[in-house]
């Protein structure tokens, strides 16, 4: 009997070929009536599921059972009638799917469609076997994970309004180079290439640094090459690409969400979804992982006065971040400051469903705070993190959790939604019903039915203090102290529940991690 194929196509081979052709052609697929209008002039196009965040039109509408390819449309916010990504699923692997059939069925995939128009090969996506075509008005990808290959369609940043008006021609012109580059050099015959190639750009070239000059005289794109510990670049190479420096002080979290929003929208515009979406107390982390042992890791910061691209060897630098994480810890021990302002990034989001290459074989655990003042410490740095960076990187989303512990009937329930807010909510304190209630609204608490909330529905760079203060006083005021010698867990008091809330349809196979809460998870 003949084995089943691990491989299997949403569509045959020539039709997928057409339908990417068509897609090929589009350029106005971004609004709801966009899409009416499309399917109207296409028998074949159906809407078939609409949620708030997603639309789902069938591309061959006569089948059933299966249904055949699917294009998908992500809503720039839930209920908004604007798209800021669509994708159709193209190949589905099913594990564990052997390498060389998985590699085969790309490679008959990309074959067949470098017949479409003029695209580009990008050796670091799709095991070696990606592609991209760009347009003026849009970026067409063919990627893949050991999950599934699809073609992903990414509308591009046209303008902007806190950034150079600079910003999206350069982007779109140099991120990519640096994203293909094998192992994350980018030569400096391909950055003289493209500076010539794109008007009114020149590069002035020095020492192991190019700085990029266009009509805009403080705007300063820069790239240069790094003396890593990790993997030095190459002489004549780049590993590193600024984007952006802000000159302004202060430096408020409003201004850098919203800079940092346009500079991360640009390059997801040119190289489609991240591999892993993330940050942490220094600032956003968002990754673009290549799949493999010798894969490159593309990272797209905000630390400090900067915005930019660097390279990294993925597996020598998660390895290096793993053992940051499990041999790290408060230098002085319960008594002495927490390190959770150190920590390499404190939250993590993959979707498999989306996300290009691969991830680490062994992920970090999380830091497990020791005292209160320690906890308290890193829920204002993991909030102060969601705060900044879930508007940009999953707007209209929510993350919930609710911390558990003997003395807290119900629990501690935490939500931060990039729409509404934080909202905290906690049963009554032991006691004399009047006298509680007195305590916990002087402590910055509101009854609410049978319980007691606080809520933030602006939430400011000091927020994150005054939620994380909030929580620790109360569990204070409940007992709970961790001076027992045990610290606060495991097992004693911990995070139930921890979701960021995704479509049910699209959230399997992925994983959200919050490696900075301070709690252990359940």
């Amino acid at each position: 009997m003949r084995a089943e194929s691990a491989v299997s196509w949403t569509a045959d081979l020539p039709t997928t070929v057409g339908l990417v052709r068509t897609l090929h052609d589009l350029d106005d697929c971004w609004t709801r009536a966009d899409v009416e209008r499309l399917v109207e002039t296409r028998p074949d196009w159906k809407i078939r599921r609409a949620f708030p965040d997603l639309l789902v039109v069938g591309l061959q509408a006569g089948l059933h059972r299966p249904l055949g390819a699917e294009l998908f449309l992500g809503a720039t916010a839930p209920k908004a009638d604007g798209y800021r990504r669509a994708w159709v699923p193209l190949l589905d692997f099913r594990p564990p799917a052997p390498e060389q059939e998985r590699r085969a069925a790309l490679r008959t995939l990309s074959e067949a469609l470098r017949g479409i128009g003029s695209p580009i090969a990008v050796p670091t996506a799709a095991d070696g076997f990606g592609l991209r075509w760009q347009s003026a008005r849009r970026t067409m990808l063919l990627q893949a994970n050991d999950r599934r290959a699809w073609i992903a369609l990414q509308p591009h940043v046209l303008q902007v309004e806190h950034a150079s008006p600079e910003l999206p021609a350069v982007v779109a012109a140099f991120v990519p180079a640096l994203h293909d580059a094998p192992g994350g050099h980018c030569a400096v015959e391909t950055v003289e290439r493209i500076a010539a190639e794109l008007p009114g750009t020149r590069v002035d070239f020095g020492e192991r640094w190019a700085d990029i000059r266009t009509a805009d005289p403080l705007f300063g794109p820069s790239f240069a090459s790094r003396r890593s510990h990790l993997r030095p670049a190459p002489e004549g190479t780049y590993d590193v690409l600024d984007l952006h420096r802000f000159d302004e002080l202060p430096l408020t979290l409003e201004h850098r969400r919203a800079v940092f929003g346009e500079v991360y929208r640009a390059v997801c515009a040119v190289l489609g979804e991240p591999t892993l979406f993330g940050g942490g107390p220094n600032g956003p982390d968002v990754r673009w992982r290549e799949a493999g042992e010798n894969g490159r890791l593309l990272r797209l910061l905000c630390e400090g006065r900067r915005i930019r691209l660097e390279t990294e060897p993925a597996a020598a630098y998660e390895e290096d971040e793993r053992l940051a994480f499990e041999y790290g810890g408060p230098s002085g021990g319960p008594d002495g400051p927490s390190d959770f302002p150190l920590l390499r990034y404190s939250w993590q989001l993959h979707l498999a469903h989306q996300a290009p290459g691969g991830t680490a074989d062994l992920l970090p655990g999380g830091r497990l705070a020791l005292t209160l003042p320690h906890l308290r410490e890193g829920l204002e740095c993991l909030l102060t993190a969601w705060i900044e960076q879930l508007p940009v990187q999953r707007p209209g989303e929510k993350v919930t959790f609710s911390i558990a512990a003997p003395q807290l009937s119900g629990g501690l329930s935490v939500a931060y939604s990039t729409e509404k807010g934080v909202l905290l909510r906690v049963g009554p304190r032991p006691g004399d019903p009047a006298e509680v209630a007195a305590a916990m609204r002087a402590d910055g608490w509101h009854p609410s039915g049978n319980r007691f909330k606080a809520e933030f529905k602006k939430p400011t760079q000091a927020t994150a203090g005054v939620v994380a203060t909030m929580i620790t006083t109360e569990l204070a005021a409940r007992g709970i102290s961790g001076d027992s010698g045990f610290g606060l867990g495991p097992g004693r008091v911990t995070a139930r529940r921890l979701a960021l809330g995704l479509s049910p349809r699209l959230a399997g196979h992925g994983f959200f991690r919050a490696t900075g809460l301070g709690l252990e998870t359940s």
